[in-house]
């Protein structure tokens, strides 16, 4: 266990896992459970891990890259989860699927990268453009040929509607969608694409669910104080507004003020490739990070043997809300 104090705040970081992913992605805490649900993407795995005993439960899907997983409203048993260009419905106790919707089918070569739910319910997913030889996750990103190195503007950001499973694409010309966060009068959006490593900013009617107004929030490219961060990945809000959003090869998460897009806090873990966070535990006074193997060669590997595990940090003081679950 590693102990850091930022800002006069001692943290605790630890490894909650036995498992190591090749990318941990999307962590959502499942409160019905007490429960972490994540992915596993390049393995085809949706995981479900129980924190005191560090055990995780896999189940696999037969498909190229799985990249979240939100549990139905309804029924924590039903799982939303996002295939390639597919949202399917996975029921955790079978581990069997069907296809709800599909997006740029036969169009071009995508995948859905990272996601989540926002207030009302409704799933918003991203995608990039891929590669035959490699994977991404929710909006939608061109396919990689290596990490975090895609066809730039092949991207898209989806909605789906939880009722009528009608989709509606609301931002284009990404490269690498990711991160995602709302404030607590879900009137901005926030929204992160990777590989031109900005953090962006939406007027948001999360009724409707339209979104206007883009800028930019933060560019992790020229601003000085993020210089050694990385690559903005995963991303979560707490309770007082602040983001805290996953630096992929930057070794850390840091927390973001909206109104001034400036640091305030930087927690650092020992591995390159944190993926993403969100709060959780009984108290959402837990913030749990996922960690990818992926893109370290063998010498790194030595040096880094938690990559891939996920993390969690306590005495933060401060608390995080509960995920959305999607409204179905």
């Amino acid at each position: 266990m590693c102990m850091y104090y930022v800002h006069e705040i001692v943290m605790r970081v630890s490894v909650v896992s036995t498992r190591r992913s090749v990318v941990g992605e999307g962590p959502h805490w499942d409160e019905r459970s007490q429960t972490l649900l994540h992915v596993d993407l390049f393995a085809g795995d949706v995981c479900r891990l129980e924190p005191r005993t560090q055990d995780t439960r896999a189940i696999h899907l037969d498909h190229e890259f799985v990249t979240l997983a939100v549990p139905y409203a309804s029924n924590p048993r039903h799982l939303l989860v996002t295939t390639g260009t597919e949202v399917r419905r996975l029921q955790w106790d079978t581990g069997e699927t069907e296809i709800l919707v599909e997006v740029d089918k036969g169009e071009k070569r995508t995948r859905f990268n990272d996601g989540k739910c926002d207030s009302t319910g409704r799933l918003w997913a991203g995608e990039e453009f891929r590669f035959p030889t490699v994977q991404c996750c929710p909006g939608t990103m061109g396919l990689e040929s290596s990490p975090a190195k895609v066809d730039l503007g092949q991207g898209s950001l989806f909605s789906l509607d939880p009722n009528s499973l009608t989709v509606s694409k609301q931002v284009e010309n990404l490269n690498l969608s990711n991160g995602m966060a709302w404030s607590s009068d879900n009137r901005l959006m926030f929204f992160i694409d990777s590989v031109p490593g900005k953090l962006y900013v939406f007027d948001c009617d999360v009724e409707t669910g339209v979104l206007s107004n883009q800028r930019t929030l933060v560019d992790f490219t020229v601003s000085h104080e993020y210089q050694d961060c990385g690559i903005p990945d995963g991303m979560t809000v707490d309770i007082e507004g602040k983001l805290w959003v996953a630096c992929y090869n930057g070794s850390c998460v840091v927390r973001i003020d909206p109104a001034r897009g400036n640091l305030l806090q930087k927690i650092e873990f020992p591995v390159s490739n944190i993926t993403s966070c969100c709060f959780g535990g009984p108290n959402y006074d837990e913030l749990y990070v996922t960690s990818a193997l992926l893109g370290l060669t063998g010498e790194q590997r030595k040096h880094q043997q938690l990559a891939g595990a996920v993390f969690k940090v306590a005495d933060l003081g401060v608390k995080g809300f509960a995920p959305a679950c999607f409204r179905r």
